[in-house]
């Protein structure tokens, strides 16, 4: 066996051509591999992180899903990098916030949860500037708030220059998502391994996929049936009504959709809004349990039916009226004392015990969705003689049902790996990375419609030797329609990563070159050593003689263009179609290939030189706003402090007593998604909230991002608690979609605080000097003299006064007695004082100007009652 020869690599990786190439790609810039699962993309991680080592700068980093994950990974690092143990270092929830510092100080190779980066990394606990490398495994996980993704973006903010590897057998099933992946992890370049390649098929071991399909049973359909009939007149009335699209499939998007036309009703003042998100919300639990009898069985179905009723003693309306629905209430009372009647955990039974009749020594996985199945399951197969069977969970606890955390889940592995345990039922969190090399059998109870998880649980089996996987699937249910999506999605999935390299939607960038390679060389025998990229072009050249690959898609095009040359049909230029003298898109393009430089230095260079000018232009605009944002410490899990760190704030976190985020001793914000808003109206927290906040500041606002407000409190009462909030406690309220804009609006309120503070500063700096102040001290002595002592001394402020002071007895007049403006000049003219005017009696009003003995006596009258 080649083995690879590195300064910081032990003896015994061994040298494959697909995984050299990986590494070229890899350390030319960053990159996304897609590798089939079992070929070996943790050995691609190992060389990198090798070759990093021996440049000797900064720390390299690598972020798993799980602490499962996170503890193979340093396990096996230990095993093939020639590094002091010590400084290969697990960084993870587990160890105490305090003691993660030292950790992070002393180690040159960190394998890490994302959650605990990301948290430690908002918080300033570890500086990311210091990673000079950053892997990512399972690399399809970076989209959306997943902590990947902000681990992600906090990365590429610190260091503008980063190198990442994300690497993955299933970035995604769709042209967004893949495109998403590469954007938040800086990637300009995807380099794919497909199974069927030359380079990868002397390594390929037998995976065997074999579809097991099962009919219900009569006893089970009629069980069904009342159910069937209530959810259908419910479908058909949503229908009528119009919340409801016509379909004859109902599907959990569908039901998404309905609820959001509902919800939309509801903020209209439609009363009809109400009755049917109580429908609607009824039919989404009607679906799962139909869904949860035709796929997974009586068991699981009652178990759930049990969690909504303990949910409904605890105070959900919803689960309460849910389960005193007439077929629902019926269904109980009939499967209370019946056996498991789905024909899948009969077939599970059957195909586990078949498999260690044949093969004692094999290892077996189950994969399935719900927790209920799991434990089903497991009761199950414990009566058979050879299986010693266990469970995999999550770590989510939710009532009586208790999750495994993460040293559980440690132990387990170590227990199934070592053998101890030879039948292992796990949910969706062992999909990924479990590292078992004799899982010869892997039995998925129901398929997947994601390719990506498809492709992780398939990857469980066939790692380093041959394996099988057997799916089941009940017939006519939604097990049919998933099995097929599943299967269309992944072989769509390597169709789109090759558009997106044909259609340049990543960054350009030259060939990779093999002088990247240069401090690698392969030991092909005891006397034979030859560089990497050597051996790289060698396999190249034997494998794809002995091995053509056949590319379906690029056949599929070549049999059509031959079909088409068949025919006889006269070729008509875009030109000839159009009018003319009118120029096409395809003239644009003419000659353009010979300008384009792909010199590797050359591109380099300028684009180094193109980003360091945008660079310093951003970060001139940013230094007008060097503001430090103060966070509670319950906002760390949000993505909010990620985003106001990517426009350049200084974000910390702290133990407010009152509000969730302070610009200024004098700005305090309460922040709430619309969800927390209902919740903190209907048990009274937010008025005391906003009543602490007008307390402890002098600005107070109230922050609420918008969402699917839901059903349960009544528009009124929101309003009614927004009008109160304004007007009787002068809490300004905000509205944004999203963190995203609640982020740009925190640095524009920033912004807006800073320019108040630049107009003070400039206002003072602009203070007169010690002998300007005293000339004007002495000039505003002597004009205060003048008016005390020269009564016919007329003076600016002293007419200033005269004119408010009259102002002032002409609207008292006007407001306590009553009359007209111009009425109220002339008595004060005429009388002078205010006293004089209200002791004045009858006969001297009279004498007034203007005034008649009615008016006189409407006067006096307004003045007798006040």
């Amino acid at each position: 066996m080649a083995t690879i020869i590195h300064p910081f690599l032990n003896d015994g990786v061994e040298a494959r051509a697909y995984q050299i190439r990986s590494l070229r790609s890899a350390l030319t810039s960053s990159s996304l591999m897609v590798m089939p699962t079992g070929f070996g993309k943790t050995a691609v991680e190992w060389m990198i992180m090798a070759e990093y080592l021996n440049f000797g700068n900064g720390k390299i980093l690598l972020i798993a899903p799980t602490t499962g994950l996170v503890e193979q990974q340093q396990r096996m690092a230990r095993e093939m990098i020639k590094l002091d143990n010590a400084q290969i270092s697990r960084y993870t929830g587990e160890t105490a916030p305090a003691k993660r510092p030292e950790i992070w100080n002393n180690a040159k190779i960190i394998m890490a949860t994302s959650q605990v980066i990301r948290n430690d990394a908002q918080s300033g606990s570890i500086d990311l500037s210091e990673v000079s490398l950053l892997v990512v495994d399972e690399a399809h996980h970076a989209t959306g708030n997943h902590a990947y993704a902000q681990v992600g973006d906090l990365y590429l903010e610190a260091k503008p220059d980063a190198m990442v590897l994300a690497a993955t057998a299933s970035p995604g099933s769709n042209e967004r998502n893949i495109l998403e992946v590469a954007q938040r992890l800086g990637i300009e370049r995807l380099d794919v391994s497909r199974r069927e390649e030359p380079l990868l098929e002397p390594y390929s071991v037998e995976l065997e996929n074999i579809p097991i399909r099962v009919e219900l049973p009569d006893e089970l359909t009629t069980l069904i049936h009342p159910l069937q009939a209530h959810q259908n007149e419910e479908v058909k009335r949503l229908q009528r009504l119009g919340f409801l699209a016509p379909t004859q499939h109902l599907t959990s998007k569908i039901i998404d959709a309905a609820q959001k036309n509902a919800s939309i009703a509801i903020q209209r003042r439609d009363a009809r809004g109400y009755d049917a998100a109580r429908r609607i919300s009824d039919l989404r639990r009607m679906h799962l349990l139909i869904d949860l009898l035709k796929t997974q069985g009586v068991k699981s179905a009652t178990s759930y039916l049990q969690r909504a009723e303990d949910d409904g003693r605890s105070g959900d309306r919803g689960t309460n009226r849910f389960v005193s629905l007439g077929p629902v209430h019926n269904f109980r009372i009939a499967a209370n004392d019946l056996p498991e009647l789905h024909p899948k955990t009969a077939k599970v039974y059957s195909l586990v015990t078949q498999q260690l009749e044949e093969k004692p020594h094999s290892k077996i996985l189950i994969f399935t969705e719900f927790r209920d199945t799991v434990e089903n399951l497991v009761a199950s197969l414990q009566s058979i003689e050879k299986a010693d069977v266990d469970k995999f969970i999550g770590q989510s606890s939710r009532g009586k049902r208790k999750g495994m955390n993460q040293k559980q889940q440690l132990e387990q592995l170590n227990r199934f790996r070592s053998g101890e345990i030879n039948v292992l039922v796990a949910t969706s969190v062992g999909e990924e990375g479990l590292d078992v090399p004799s899982a010869d059998l892997v039995l998925l109870y129901e398929p997947v419609p994601s390719a990506i998880r498809a492709i992780q649980r398939r990857g469980r089996t066939a790692r380093q030797s041959d394996g099988t996987v057997k799916t089941l699937i009940t017939k006519n249910t939604r097990d049919e329609f998933v099995h097929s999506a599943a299967k269309i999605r992944e072989e769509r999935m390597y169709v789109l990563l090759e558009r997106i390299q044909k259609r340049g939607r990543l960054p350009r960038r030259p060939p990779a070159t093999n002088d990247v390679l240069n401090n690698f060389r392969v030991k092909c025998s005891e006397d034979e050593i030859i560089d990497a990229a050597e051996f790289l072009q060698l396999e190249i050249e034997r494998l794809v003689t002995e091995l053509p690959f056949k590319n379906t898609e690029k056949d599929i095009q070549k049999e059509s263009l031959k079909t088409d040359s068949t025919k006889s049909q006269t070729t008509v230029e875009p030109s000839d179609r159009r009018p003319r003298n009118q120029t096409g898109l395809d003239s644009f393009f003419q000659n353009q290939g010979d300008e384009i430089d792909l010199n590797p230095v050359e591109h380099r260079k300028r684009e180094s030189s193109t980003i360091s000018s945008a660079q310093k232009e951003i970060e001139t605009m940013m230094e007008e706003v060097n503001h430090k944002m103060v966070l509670d410490h319950r906002e760390s899990s949000s993505t909010l402090a990620a985003y106001l760190r990517s426009m350049g704030f200084d974000v910390e976190f702290q133990h407010l007593d009152c509000g969730d985020i302070k610009i200024t001793e004098e700005i305090l914000i309460e922040r709430k998604t619309s969800r927390d808003l209902l919740n903190s109206i209907t048990d009274g927290r937010l008025l005391k909230q906003c009543h602490n906040l007008v307390k402890n500041c002098i600005h107070p606002l109230l922050l609420i991002e918008l969402g699917e407000v839901g059903s349960a409190v009544h528009p009124n009462a929101v309003l009614g608690a927004m009008s109160h909030i304004t007007l009787d406690i002068g809490i300004p309220v905000m509205m944004t979609k999203n963190t995203l804009e609640t982020a740009h609006f925190l640095s524009i309120a920033a912004k807006r605080q800073y320019d108040l503070f630049e107009t003070l500063k400039k206002s003072s700096s602009g203070l007169l000097d010690e002998e300007e102040i005293n000339q004007k001290i002495a000039s505003a002595k002597k004009e205060i003299e003048l008016l005390l002592s020269d009564e016919s001394y007329q003076s600016p402020l002293l007419e200033r006064w005269k004119n408010d002071a009259l102002e002032t007895k002409i609207q008292l007049l006007s407001t306590v007695i009553g009359i007209k403006k111009n009425t109220a000049i002339t008595l004060v003219e005429h009388f002078g004082s205010l006293a004089s005017i209200l002791t004045a009696n009858r006969k001297q009003l009279i004498e007034v100007e203007n005034i008649d003995s009615n008016t006189a006596e409407k006067i006096l009258q307004a003045i007798s009652m006040s």
